[in-house]
């Protein structure tokens, strides 16, 4: 048996393999014996014909068929041992000759990941503050939301509160917003529902009906009609005056357990500082993960990405059958789009998904990450308990080795992005290292002259990034 190989694009193999006349002849009578047990021949019992008599009645040409036909898997997993060729999924047979007998094979091979230096990446993480303004906002929201409204027979005015019945309409007529003594508060800077919402109410008195158009945002929830104008019908039904409360230590025990002002103010600072450190440490993971995908270079064979788009594609259809209670040929039919047109709309998401994968594995096989039971069965428990009434179903669902083995992966696969960031941050163990790293660090307290420092450079630099973005060392 001769075999040649040649190397394709996209980590596949050219697999030839030429049978030499001995095998060809075995291969053919066994052929013959199969084609004698399959038909009557008159004077003879199935399968005892002669060789020659098959050939003479059916033609060598359709012995040779037969003998390719018994062959192909078997050769080709002969040939696979013979070159140590280790193929990520079967083969696919290309072409087939007959004299001699000879099959050419495509064989998608294993994905390769070159991670390049990537040990030696360094990001240095974007400092949080918090600025005095920030608090002060945070206060003012407070204010507003325990204000003291007092109803008045006047004119609405901006600043008061309103209650009022509100129906709009589009362009062409079509109600898109209707709400019965919907209650808020008057502000110019407001654009909820429609930037100058606010100015066309102002004046209006309790019973009073007015009809105005205005143009709706670019960030209205309704996609379609952002940018468009609608007609809206207000019907007054209440005005009231609205008091903010004082800053004040009385203020501060009406919203929470605090006896003063600056026990609200150290609470909100601390939220701040929280929320912005939580945003930083997502900014700067997103930012380790764009440069090692960047700078890996990947390959895979093309059945790998059409796995990942079956993978999408299920996805699609369950979303499509739990939001539109449609099956997804007949979402498609109404979004005048063949599952081809899908698949081609999801190829981008799956390469990238596919990529980011692979990357991450081999994270986890160079940095030598592992789970254990423990780790997957409490990951269980908590996605479970989130369920509600449906948490045994859930956990039932994750407890099968198909479940435990996805819970393990996502969690393998968390371990390697947390890897990566302790690595460009310079503070990563050895691989193989059972020390781990945690994904949100704790921000690090400031003391009481630098918080003072960064409170009087927030009045100073209003509307200032408060630091530059990571950069790259």
């Amino acid at each position: 048996m001769k075999i040649t190989t040649e190397p394709l694009e996209n980590r596949q193999l050219r697999l030839s393999i030429e049978l030499d006349e001995e095998q060809t002849q075995q291969a053919m009578r066994r052929a013959a014996r199969q084609i004698a047990r399959q038909v009557n021949i008159p004077g003879f019992r199935k399968g005892k014909a002669p060789y020659n008599l098959i050939v003479q009645r059916y033609g060598e040409d359709t012995v040779r068929q037969e003998a390719a036909e018994m062959l192909a898997e078997e050769v080709y997993r002969q040939a696979l041992e013979q070159q140590e060729i280790i193929p990520y999924d079967a083969g696919v047979l290309q072409d087939v000759s007959l004299n001699p007998i000879a099959f050419e094979f495509a064989v998608p091979l294993q994905p390769t990941v070159d991670l390049g230096d990537y040990r030696s990446y360094r990001l240095k993480p974007r400092k949080v503050r918090v600025y005095k303004k920030e608090v002060q906002e945070a206060l003012e929201e407070i204010r507003e939301q325990n204000a003291l409204l007092e109803l008045v027979d006047r004119p609405a005015a901006m600043d008061d509160g309103v209650a009022m019945n509100l129906a709009a309409r589009s362009a062409e007529g079509e109600e898109f917003l209707q709400a019965d003594d919907a209650h808020m508060l008057l502000e110019a800077e407001s654009t909820d529902p429609a930037p100058g919402f606010s100015e066309a109410v102002v004046g209006m008195e309790a019973g009073e009906e007015r009809t105005f158009t205005l143009t709706l945002p670019d960030d209205f929830p309704g996609e379609e009609l952002r940018g468009e104008e609608a007609e809206f019908t207000v019907e007054m039904v209440e005005v009231y005056k609205s008091t903010l409360p004082e800053l004040d230590d009385d203020l501060a025990r009406t919203v929470g357990n605090f006896e003063t002002l600056k026990e609200l103010e150290d609470q909100i600072k601390a939220q701040l500082r929280q929320k912005a450190q939580s945003e930083a440490d997502s900014e700067y993971t997103n930012q380790v993960m764009e440069a090692i995908l960047e700078q890996a270079q990947v390959e895979y064979p093309p059945v790998m990405l059409e796995e990942e788009l079956d993978e999408l594609v299920e996805d699609v259809e369950q979303v499509v059958q739990r939001k539109a209670r449609l099956s997804l040929e007949d979402y498609l039919r109404i979004q005048n789009q063949s599952l081809e047109d899908l698949r081609e709309e999801l190829e981008p998401q799956a390469a990238a998904r596919l990529k980011r994968a692979l990357i991450l594995g081999e994270i986890v096989r160079q940095e030598e990450l592992d789970v254990d039971q423990e780790e997957v069965g409490a990951q269980i428990e908590g996605i479970s308990a989130s369920w509600g009434i449906r948490a045994d179903d859930v956990r039932s669902s994750l407890s099968s080795d198909a479940g435990r083995k996805a819970v393990g992966n996502r969690l393998l696969a968390a371990k390697a992005v947390r890897r990566l960031v302790a690595i460009a941050k310079g503070e990563a163990p050895e691989p193989g290292s059972t020390e781990t790293e945690p994904l949100v660090e704790e921000p690090e307290e400031g003391t009481k002259e630098e918080e003072e420092i960064e409170e009087v450079e927030g009045e100073e630099t209003e509307g200032q990034e408060s630091e530059d973005a990571g950069s790259q060392e």
